[in-house]
């Protein structure tokens, strides 16, 4: 049944109810007839043969009559079905033409203001988000080839240097210990692709236990961890007792120790981390440096994005978006702004539990 065309289905159902109405219509027009018959009494002999032969001419007449009228009309509704239904084909036609080569294709929408033409543009939607969607991909893998190609670049320079030449061990361990850092950049790089990847998809949140956490002493161990980590920095807290968030731990400490790394790199001390509640918990780190590139904001969180990627800094630019991945992943959103007394504050938002 579903392999036959929506049109003869339809053309179907209307021959079966037209040949019931043609059905009721004979057989009452025929009653009608015989009542009216009967009005004049009982007929005798030329009068009831000529009452007869009537009710076989009307007889006659329908059986005649009411067969060609049927086909004319399942003719008719078989060729209104199809041209009411030739937009949909057309528009079948032209998304089985749309590939991952063609993504910019879009489908004919009828000047006709109906189902058709709203189905129509809800696919070209549907089509326009795919697209995104695609060239977001396209894009991430490139950035993501590029980013991989320079430390592998290098890796393998120290490895055909020190293959190359004969080499003391000073010079041997030099190799080695820059090789290390450019493999420990490696698996960096590879883990936050990995991140990205499941949080994208929600995987990772899913697969893991989600626990109700008190934010303030999250906040502060990751504050200390990284105030040690760079003692020119001064990072404080301002967190008050009892908020609570529901998000996996090791997920938040990351995105807090990302919003915190990146005020360290880009920004200048001192760097303030405040949490409060204002329906939802607002996360937000400032820093007293130049703030970010009026340009720039819009793409803070973007893949593989810096500020002045003409500065020699060792990350790869998935930090904030690693952040921002968890926020949504959480629930939640995220956002970056210039203060008005100068620096840059980025924050995120999760669900208040």
């Amino acid at each position: 049944m579903n392999r036959i065309p929506l049109r003869i289905r339809l053309t179907a159902i209307f021959a079966a109810v037209m040949a019931l109405v043609l059905a009721g219509a004979g057989y009452v027009t025929l009653s009608r007839f015989r009542e009216a018959q009967s009005e004049y009494g009982t007929a005798t002999g030329v009068a009831r043969q000529a009452q007869q032969e009537a009710t076989d001419d009307l007889v006659r007449e329908l059986v005649t009559a009411l067969p060609i009228v049927f086909v004319l009309a399942t003719i008719g509704a078989y060729l209104l079905a199809a041209a009411a239904l030739r937009p949909v084909e057309r528009m079948r036609t032209q998304a089985a033409a749309v590939t991952e080569d063609t993504p910019g294709h879009r489908l004919d929408v009828p000047p006709s203001r109906d189902e058709i033409a709203r189905l129509a543009t809800t696919l070209n939607d549907m089509l326009a988000r795919l697209q995104t969607a695609l060239e977001r991909e396209r894009h991430f893998v490139a950035d993501a080839g590029h980013e991989l190609r320079t430390p592998l670049s290098l890796l393998r320079t120290e490895i055909e240097l020190a293959l190359r030449h004969p080499r003391d061990a000073t010079e041997l361990h030099a190799a080695l210990v820059s090789a290390l850092e450019e493999t420990v950049r490696l698996v960096q790089l590879t883990e936050d692709l990995l991140l990205l990847a499941r949080t994208d998809r929600r995987q990772g949140t899913a697969a893991q236990a989600v626990v109700v956490l008190d934010l303030q002493p999250v906040l502060r161990r990751v504050t200390v961890r990284l105030r040690n980590g760079a003692p020119a920095s001064v990072v404080t807290v301002d967190c008050p007792v009892g908020l609570t968030v529901a998000i996996p731990e090791d997920r938040l400490e990351r995105a807090v120790t990302n919003l915190i790394r990146n005020a360290q790199q880009h920004g200048h001390g001192p760097i303030d981390v405040t949490a409060r509640r204002d329906g939802q918990i607002r996360i937000e780190v400032r820093d007293h440096g130049q703030g970010f590139p009026p340009d720039f904001l819009p793409h803070a969180f973007d893949r593989f994005t810096q500020a002045d990627r003409a500065r020699a800094t060792t990350g790869t630019g998935l930090g904030l978006a690693i952040t921002a991945a968890i926020a949504r992943a959480g629930g939640g959103s995220h956002g970056a702004a210039n203060h008005p007394d100068g620096g840059a504050v980025v924050w995120i938002t999760l669900p208040a539990r």
